[in-house]
């Protein structure tokens, strides 16, 4: 018989030990349950001590099936646009997987657009959001497909009810990886052969098959994005589903999106087409759209993407990592991560299992990004920004930022 938790039950996480990661305990009080099934579970948990809320996964499995449900928790990876997942836990005793998620209170694309939640009094205040979901969920995706180039990881379930989203776009995170393909990993050929993904969602020709590649994730973005400008699914109902599911031109072509322009229609149809036609990289995604945004003068303003450099001078970043102080020139969007005995060096995505926590720079003032549960700000306000005086704390190792100082450019 499973062991549900019980709102108000408490429970001890600890992050499973593996070479890239420290212990991580957790002292977690569950709050709300949120669904429950025969082989699943998912609570709404805060931690006893600091009131942080999280979001918890459980799976009800045997030991042999263990390589199979925890595939999630090693997606640990650092995007402003993919869910935190911090890791996950094997409890022999009760024969449940338990992986550790970042809580974030918004809702579903699917909801949030049926709904008509979206802000903005006109339907072009509401295309502005719509482009800036679009954006942020395409550079979601190159994040994790970027990572490994030559075994990327695929997420093969992208559908709206996977993407969280606030109604101003501010917040768009790429959640549920549930049947990822993970970077080295075997475990995607050895599942049962059985269906992947969401019917209308799935590119059809893998949809039962044990072939993983990244022009599937290609595929599913665009009927999101067909959902997300027109409010509609694109394959709906049995009959669709079903000449869908044949697989032939009908699965392939773009139906009308109206109120979309022609341009953009025409990204996203490339995005679904078949193989051959079709894009082979999201980059190449990214790119069209970005030039279709900068050409009708709605491209949205994307900070914490971290790239792109602004000739706008340098600031002098001083900080002190224990007895070592650091004072790098910073441009605008450089990425300082912090990480313990070795050299702190320049870095677009390094690996987030190794770093404590990032600093970096957009236009005249410096940001942080905390990477790790057990590192806290100790001094100075909370929030992403930065100031003289902030101190941060790490195993004991005090983080103190000790000048910010603008300076021409050299």
């Amino acid at each position: 018989m499973n062991q549900y938790f019980e709102t108000g039950e408490c429970f001890t996480w600890v992050r499973d030990r593996d070479k890239n990661a420290d212990p991580l305990v957790i002292p977690l009080r569950m709050l709300k349950e949120n669904y429950r099934n025969r082989m699943k579970q998912t609570m709404v948990a805060e931690d006893t001590r600091t009131g942080k809320k999280y979001f918890l996964k459980v799976l009800f499995c045997g030991e042999l099936d263990q390589v199979f449900v925890e595939k999630e928790s090693k997606v640990q990876l650092y995007s402003p646009y993919i869910i935190r997942i911090y890791g996950g836990m094997f409890d022999e005793k009760n024969h449940r997987f338990i992986t550790l998620v970042e809580y974030i209170n918004q809702q579903d694309l699917s909801e949030l657009i049926r709904q008509g939640r979206l802000h903005g009094g006109s339907w072009s205040e509401k295309m502005k959001i719509r482009h800036k979901i679009a954006l942020k969920f395409l550079y979601g995706i190159e994040h994790y497909m970027t990572m490994y180039r030559q075994d990327p990881i695929v997420h093969r379930d992208l559908k709206p009810e996977n993407i969280l989203a606030s109604p101003d776009g501010e917040v768009v995170k790429i959640i549920d990886f549930d049947w990822v393909h993970l970077h080295e990993s075997n475990t995607t050929v050895m599942q049962r052969r059985e269906q992947k993904g969401t019917p209308g969602y799935a590119d059809p020709k893998y949809w039962n098959s044990y072939i993983c590649k990244k022009e599937m994730d290609i595929y599913s973005a665009g009927l999101v994005l067909y959902f997300l400008y027109t409010g509609r699914h694109h394959f709906y109902g049995n009959e669709d589903i079903h000449r869908y599911m044949v697989g032939d031109d009908y699965a392939y072509e773009l139906k009308e999106m109206q109120g979309v322009d022609q341009a953009l229609s025409a990204i996203i149809s490339r995005m679904i087409a078949k193989e051959g036609d079709r894009y082979t990289d999201i980059s190449q995604v990214i790119s069209d759209m970005t030039d279709y945004l900068k050409e009708n003068d709605c491209l949205p303003d994307l900070p914490e993407r971290l790239s792109g450099e602004r000739e706008e001078g340098l600031i002098r970043f001083s900080y002190r990592v224990g007895d070592v102080k650091y004072s790098p020139y910073v441009k605008n969007h450089h990425f300082l991560p912090i990480e313990f005995g070795r050299k702190q060096e320049r870095s677009k995505n390094g690996p987030a299992s190794a770093h404590i926590l990032s600093f970096y720079r957009v236009d005249d003032r410096m940001k942080v990004m905390i990477l790790r549960e057990d590192c806290r700000r100790t001094r100075g306000q909370e929030g992403d920004y930065v100031s003289e005086g902030d101190q941060f704390l790490y195993a004991g190792t005090a983080i103190d930022i000790i000048h910010i100082r603008p300076c021409p450019l050299r």
